[in-house]
């Protein structure tokens, strides 16, 4: 797919709240979760289902630990597993194998549901954060207090992490997440046989502001032009802060003819004025953009290299312009 539509909303008008905004937001601890059920012997506790469904939350089932993966790798709106002890997948590998390697159970935490006798087998797992116990047999406040107790560490964690890899002034990724990311999406792209186009951003003449009219204004320029970003682009691109005032957007499955049209139109609607602090002022920006198409000998670093070349070849056109990538 090479054609980005614009991101209109309920009224049909552009824009709309990117989920870039609406992760940033706080996550109420009380809200609902989708909950992964592992293990054909938790199927007969009917006051689980009970408990939890009258709790709010989704539940989903894999009868073992092969199903169990296909559904981590597909629901990534998962909070919560919860596991028979006696649970395995068809070759016989279990519980224990699979809480080894918490890679593929995307970090998940993990309730584990046993006997008594079962806790000495699994003692090594006491200090893991992401593993807690509920012995057979329990109550169903047990059980939704329980579940509480985990999704509120796992929220809480999962939140300061947000926290650490946004940018304070923009709420948008910084440099160093947005790089940790992109190889993961370059692999992804590459696998599914589909483009990724990366657009390179730069702030015209930000420091004529700063200098001018002061780096107050200036920020506020930054801000309104990330909160203008976010309507700009897709549900489920990726936009972060690059540095200073430089931008980038990832977009997956934008060919040259998308990302373009992607640039242009951030291009375009940027020439409207920014009210600031200190009256209205006009910013607007150079772009450059690249496609990776799966070139396996391409870095992450240097897919960068080539949209960072590209806006630098637009500033040096005359600023205000986007340049494709050689």
């Amino acid at each position: 797919m090479s054609h980005i539509p614009e991101r209109r909303d309920a009224s049909g008008k552009p824009g709309g709240q990117s989920p870039v905004v609406a992760e940033f937001a706080l996550h109420e601890h009380e809200a609902p979760a989708h909950i992964l059920l592992v293990g054909q012997d938790l199927f007969p506790h009917q006051n689980m289902y009970l408990a939890l469904a009258q709790a709010g939350h989704y539940l989903i089932r894999a009868a073992d630990w092969m199903q169990a993966l296909r559904i981590i790798e597909e629901r990534s709106e998962l909070e919560l597993i919860i596991s028979n002890r006696a649970a395995s997948d068809p070759v016989g590998q279990g519980l224990m194998h699979y809480l080894a390697q918490p890679h593929l159970l995307a970090s998940l935490p993990v309730v584990v549901v046993c006997r008594e006798p079962d806790l000495h087998s699994l003692q090594g797992l006491l200090a893991e954060e992401t593993v807690d116990f509920l012995n057979t047999p329990f109550s169903e406040r047990e059980l939704v207090l329980r579940v509480r107790k985990s999704l509120i560490q796992y929220r809480t964690g999962r939140q300061r992490l947000h926290s650490a890899r946004r940018d304070p002034l923009t709420g948008l990724y910084q440099q160093r997440a947005f790089m940790e990311m992109l190889p993961r999406e370059m692999n992804r792209a590459r696998a599914a046989e589909t483009p990724l186009g990366l657009l390179f951003i730069d702030l015209d003449r930000l420091h004529e502001i700063n200098d001018s009219q002061g780096h107050l204004t200036g920020n506020q320029v930054l801000q309104v032009f990330s909160r203008r970003l976010c309507t700009w682009v897709r549900e489920g691109d990726l936009a972060a802060r690059y540095g200073g005032e430089e931008f980038v957007v990832l977009a997956m499955g934008a060919g040259l003819k998308g990302i373009a049209l992607m640039g242009e139109r951030i291009r375009r609607n940027m020439e409207a004025a920014v009210l600031t602090r200190t009256g209205n002022c006009v910013v607007t920006v150079s772009v450059g953009a690249a496609v990776f198409r799966g070139e396996t000998h391409l870095s992450a670093e240097e897919f960068v290299g080539q949209a960072d070349k590209a806006c630098h070849r637009a500033k040096s056109q005359g600023r205000n312009r986007l340049v494709l990538a050689h």
